[in-house]
């Protein structure tokens, strides 16, 4: 009973800072309030904030950054999957680049952290995995997000190269933003969870190579759905291009 209530209070403080964002006069970029003085208005312990401020940043609604504190991102919602695509348009660039940066970066996470991690280890990336599955089973898009970030962090965590990982700190916002729009496309959270299974599967097996080979197939996998994404976006722009140029005036 003691990680519902939690567990509860966390899930309110996430929707109090989420209203916050959405009706304030804060613009993106700008920083909340401070720990003391959120928790002063929400009513929450301090663990109970950052926890919630985490599962903000694992979503796509704030930045936190280190020393620094928090920082706006989203002032409203993702409405449809138009939304994502333009995002994606928007920022192909940037996208490209960082897919570019992770297929070379987090094969080689993955198959550090198979030479190092501990069986408590194990355990702990498999509970986030069938986490992540729940979520997909019962439709819970802020789980997923959480779970599928706490899965791809965890892996970058346990290589234990402070180079690597201070490589992927860098692009952390980048990292979030893409995770947010990608799991939004259509099936993006289903499509995840082969691979996540074979990379669970080859630290199971402690085959650092398969579990380079999976994870690099993983990030493939990711750089074709955006391609495909941004390929329909195309096509059904030009569509509705010729639909109007072909409408009766």
């Amino acid at each position: 009973m003691k990680s519902e209530n939690y567990g509860s209070v966390v899930q309110k403080a996430v929707e109090q800072i989420k209203q916050f964002l959405f009706t304030s006069d804060l613009k993106k970029g700008e920083h909340l309030p401070t720990e003391k003085e959120l928790c002063q208005q929400l009513g929450v312990g301090r663990n109970s904030l950052r926890e919630a401020l985490r599962i903000l940043a694992s979503t796509g609604y704030i930045t936190l950054e280190p020393g620094r504190g928090a920082f706006v991102r989203r002032t409203g919602e993702i409405q449809d999957e138009e939304d994502v695509i333009f995002w994606f348009n928007q920022n192909q660039v940037e996208v490209r680049d960082y897919l570019e940066i992770r297929s070379v970066c987090e094969p080689l996470a993955a198959k550090l952290a198979i030479e190092r991690c501990s069986q408590k280890d194990l355990a702990r990336l498999h509970s986030i995995h069938n986490a992540f599955v729940k979520a997909i089973q019962e439709h819970d898009m802020q789980s997923i997000l959480l779970q599928e970030g706490n899965f791809h962090d965890s892996i970058i965590e346990l290589s234990q190269n402070q180079l690597l990982i201070n490589i992927f700190r860098f692009f952390q916002s980048r990292t979030q933003d893409f995770r947010y729009q990608s799991l939004r496309l259509p099936n993006g959270p289903q499509e995840a969870i082969l691979p996540h299974f074979k990379i669970l599967r080859a630290f199971d097996l402690h085959d650092p190579e398969l579990g380079e080979t999976a994870m690099r197939e993983h990030v493939k996998l990711g750089m074709q759905n955006y391609q495909l994404a941004m390929i329909d976006a195309e096509y059904e722009r030009m569509q509705k291009k010729k639909e109007e140029t072909e409408a009766p005036q």
